[in-house]
């Protein structure tokens, strides 16, 4: 189901109405439930898919705690080891979603470079489904069973852990939950309050004003993203403005929806934006967009790659492999890379002047405080709406439309 439907309303307010009704001895269950309708209803065949990677996944971290009871990574039978069983369960995630979200991209990839160096006839293309959360879902599974082999997360049930794979609030959208804040509130309910519906109903409401009033209007004025060459320069910079206000009230609205809903079942969720284009650098523009994701970022890619430990371009090595990550997160086109590269390279060069520009930072501190503040708001503002360029369209005309610009 999509948020913005009749149908979603219609179950969401069934849904509310038969939870509250259940003991709470029953509402883990219920939740399951819930998920399950919610998923097949969009596709009947991918339920069978993200049941799967629920089992097995699953059963994958009981393999891991039950090897935790041994000493730390000694072998079993010669070979088994929570390294080992930690690894097999990413190639299982990540593979996954490699298949469904990226093959189509490896495929296109290569059929570019067979026509470019004219070695043969073309393959065609994998017609490939992608299942809806995809990339949602399998980011929650990767945080369980990296948190399961560091022990920092109890255990639960098959069932809690079904029920926190597919609840449907956050299934499809996001945000990025993680599994001990959740499992805390489904072993201690909340009662029925009714701030719940009104706190609930408000976030959802706003979610659906900002996607259906705000974002969708933006539509009109974003066409020379698609088509630079028909369009004049001043065209392109209201553009450029438009789809950055669509996809903040894009993606901060479905956010809202999602977080409303849980709301009115009792759960809270994470935040996923705070205001994020008044803030005065890039980095502190990432600890403010899309929190849930910039946070998996940095939890289970840049730290694992060495965070800021070891030599400083070490560092910034680090930071433009995750963001390029991210990026392709996103999307499975190559303008994604690009985009995620654009924002690594500018977090790395904000870095080298926090740290080589003293000269500089002194002259500026020179300046009247909230002077520096404006300015800096909208240095950083116009770096991110230029990246959103490389979002919004294939590269090629990326690069048209940014020439346009100027």
């Amino acid at each position: 189901m999509i948020f913005n439907t009749w149908v979603y309303g219609v179950f969401l307010a069934g849904f509310f109405i038969l939870y509250w009704l259940v003991p709470r001895r029953g509402r883990t269950a219920a939740l399951l439930v819930g998920g399950l309708v919610f998923y097949t209803y969009y596709l009947p065949a991918h339920t069978l898919l993200i049941a799967a990677l629920i089992l097995a996944t699953y059963g994958l971290g009981a393999v891991m705690d039950w090897l935790k009871t041994r000493q730390e990574d000694a072998p079993l039978k010669g070979f088994l080891s929570m390294k080992t069983v930690l690894a097999l369960s990413l190639v299982l995630c990540l593979g996954v979603l490699a298949y469904f979200k990226y093959l189509k991209l490896l495929a296109a990839t290569f059929d570019g470079l067979i026509l470019l160096l004219r070695f043969g006839a073309p393959y065609q293309l994998p017609d490939i489904v992608i299942p809806l959360g995809l990339s949602f879902f399998i980011f929650e599974f990767v945080h369980y069973l990296a948190e399961v082999y560091k022990g920092s997360v109890p255990r639960g049930s098959l069932l809690e852990y079904a029920s926190f794979g597919l609840f449907f609030p956050t299934l499809v959208a996001g945000p990025i939950k993680r599994f001990q804040p959740f499992l805390e509130q489904l072993r201690n309910p909340a009662g029925f309050r009714l701030e719940f519906v009104s706190e609930g109903l408000y976030r959802i409401l706003l979610g659906l004003g900002k996607k259906m009033i705000v974002a969708d209007s933006m539509t009109y004025f974003t066409g020379p993203l698609v088509n630079p060459l028909s369009a004049a320069g001043a065209d392109c910079w209201v553009a450029m403005y438009a789809f950055a206000i669509k996809i903040y009230f894009d993606f901060s609205g479905y956010s809202d929806i999602a977080i409303g809903s849980a709301k009115l079942l009792g759960f809270r969720v994470p935040e996923n934006f705070d205001r994020p284009y008044f803030q005065q650098n890039i980095s502190v523009f990432w600890n403010k967009w899309h929190m849930s994701l910039s946070s998996w970022i940095r939890d289970y890619l840049y730290i694992p790659l060495g965070g800021n430990r070891g030599t400083f371009l070490f560092t910034l090595r680090n930071l433009i492999v995750a963001m390029a990550l991210c990026g392709l997160w996103h999307g499975a086109a190559w303008n994604f890379v690009v985009w995620g590269l654009y924002h690594g390279l500018g977090m790395s060069l904000y870095r080298v002047y926090r740290k080589k520009g003293a000269p500089l930072i002194k002259n500026i501190e020179r300046l009247p405080a909230p002077l520096i503040r404006v300015l800096s708001i909208l240095i950083t503002f116009h770096f991110v709406c230029f990246g959103w360029v490389f979002f919004a369209t294939d590269l090629g005309t990326a690069f048209q439309f940014l020439a346009l610009l100027f």
